[in-house]
């Protein structure tokens, strides 16, 4: 299995450029950087080799706005890097590079940009300004998909495939991600290079090292390269593992026993997708229908949940409330990864966003991607089905204008505030790991999600969180009730914009 490593030497670069943001002009502003402009414009294609330097000059069009100020809406989230702008040098590398990206956007297109973060409902907002214009109306915004196809299904957000300003097929976009969120050849939501909360939302699986040894475990780097890293496998390891002191039935956490799993219910209801099983089939006219009755699903669903939920060996927070005592959604996010760093759980399933959490833990650990279902699969790195996209009101009045600037942002984060989250938020704990860094960079690559739960069809999302709760009832008589509803919003949202 070959593996891309990001190099050692573009780290010390990327460090380089941020230190050399630091001399600051124009109330704390970095002062811009000279780019020698290329003769012929770069092939995006060609800097990936690491051949050519990329400029984002020679691909977004020098333009006047005449200081326009583009209105940008993101929600606030504490577990992720939601803003798009940065006014001042912090010192901190990816605050620094997204206000590096703003200074040049707003210089090659004479413009301002204003970002308003919002703690209460974007979608309430956006809603709340529909028929506004001009000044009233937002530009762009982050959102989830389900409320983006909302939208667009309202005529609040624009198709983006439909603006002659947005290429879709740059280097800088998550095209084939893109393709399988949205309906068809939709593009109501757009994920991108422009906004990191997307690749704070990929699904991981770390592992205490040192349990691997004590109990003379195959290591799950040797299982991912032979193709044996699955769920069967890996429950069989936590089976060996799990302690029981206690002598009731299960393993506790904030006991001295010892946990096959730990996790969190908001990330548990999403990595059935590992199974490569879907609540809607898409046919070859790319159009979807409802699957989940299907023996593969109901078998693939039944097994997790007995695997990585229910099982006496897991504890998983907001799903096992008994066994995290006093859990709210705040204690028990630190529960369930102290419960890893203390070395009580041989697996932590956990999102990109916590690697920042775990990385000053005194156990060793190691990462791998999400186990897959059966052997003959490829490997699949669940997403966070409710991650935000880029929408496009149709209120701000401009669509093209609008696009241009997507694309902009887009082009000056390529190569650079992706990579650099990579580097530093992602690898810097695990540099001494090359193993965990190519696990990491195969999680990437593998990013796939159900667009069933991503659009919240028959309200999914809600009737799998509850499902994954012990003492609820089978996926089979839940989806058989919600049959009726699927295929209605299914329907509904297959013929807007036809």
């Amino acid at each position: 299995m070959k593996k891309r490593i990001i190099s050692a030497v573009a780290l010390l670069l990327a460090l380089i450029m941020t230190v050399a943001l630091a001399a600051c002009s124009d109330g704390g502003k970095p002062e811009a950087t000279t780019t020698v402009a290329a003769t012929d414009p770069v092939s995006p294609d060609e800097t990936q080799s690491g051949d050519t330097e990329f400029d984002p000059d020679a691909h977004v069009p020098a333009q006047d706005l005449d200081r326009y100020v583009f209105k940008v809406l993101t929600p606030y989230r504490d577990w992720a890097t939601v803003n798009l702008t940065q006014d001042s040098i912090t010192g901190d590398t990816i605050q620094d590079t997204i206000c590096e990206r703003q200074h040049r956007v707003e210089e090659r297109l004479k413009c301002r940009i204003e970002e308003t973060n919002m703690t209460s409902d974007i979608t309430t907002r956006l809603l709340s300004i529909s028929a506004a214009s001009g000044d009233d109306a937002y530009d762009l915004a982050l959102v989830q998909t389900y409320n983006a196809l909302n939208m667009y299904m309202q005529g609040y957000v624009a198709d983006q495939a439909k603006i002659a300003s947005i290429d879709l097929n740059n280097p800088w976009w998550e095209q084939s991600f893109n393709s399988k969120v949205n309906l068809k050849d939709k593009r109501y939501i757009t994920f991108g290079n422009a906004s990191l909360i997307y690749y704070s939302s990929f699904y991981i699986f770390c592992f205490n090292k040192q349990m691997i040894t004590n109990y003379g475990l195959d290591n799950p780097y040797d299982l991912v390269e032979s193709g044996d890293w699955t769920w069967e496998n890996a429950y069989k390891m936590m089976q060996a593992v799990g302690t029981d002191v206690g002598q009731d039935g299960v393993c506790n956490p904030g006991t001295d026993d010892i946990l096959g799993l730990t996790g969190h219910i908001n990330h548990s209801r999403n990595l059935i997708f590992s199974s490569g099983f879907t609540i809607c089939q898409e046919d070859a006219n790319g159009n979807l229908t409802f699957d989940a009755l299907s023996g593969n699903y109901i078998d693939a669903f039944t097994k997790f949940t007995e695997y990585f939920i229910t099982s006496p060996y897991v504890a998983i927070a907001g799903a096992n409330d008994g066994r995290y005592s006093g859990y709210t959604g705040a204690s028990g996010l630190k529960n369930y990864i102290s419960v890893f760093v203390e070395g009580k759980s041989l697996f932590l399933t956990t999102g990109t966003h916590e690697v920042i959490s775990i990385r000053e833990s005194t156990t060793e650990y190691g990462i791998t991607v999400v186990p897959k279902y059966s052997k003959d699969q490829d490997y699949i790195t669940p997403v966070y089905s409710a991650t935000e996209g880029f929408v496009i009101p149709t209120a701000c009045g401009d669509t093209e204008r609008a696009g241009a600037f997507l694309e902009a942002l887009g082009a000056y984060s390529y190569n650079n505030l992706v990579d650099k989250h990579i580097m530093i938020v992602l690898h810097y704990r695990v540099a001494h790991d090359p193993t965990a860094i190519d696990m990491i960079n195969l999680a990437y690559r593998s990013g796939a999600i159900d667009v069933a739960m991503a659009n919240n069809f028959g309200s999914c999302v809600d009737l799998l969180l509850n499902l994954n709760k012990e003492g609820m009832t089978t996926v089979s008589t839940l989806f058989g009730a919600a049959k009726a509803k699927m295929k209605n919003d299914l329907a509904k949202a297959m013929s807007v914009g036809d």
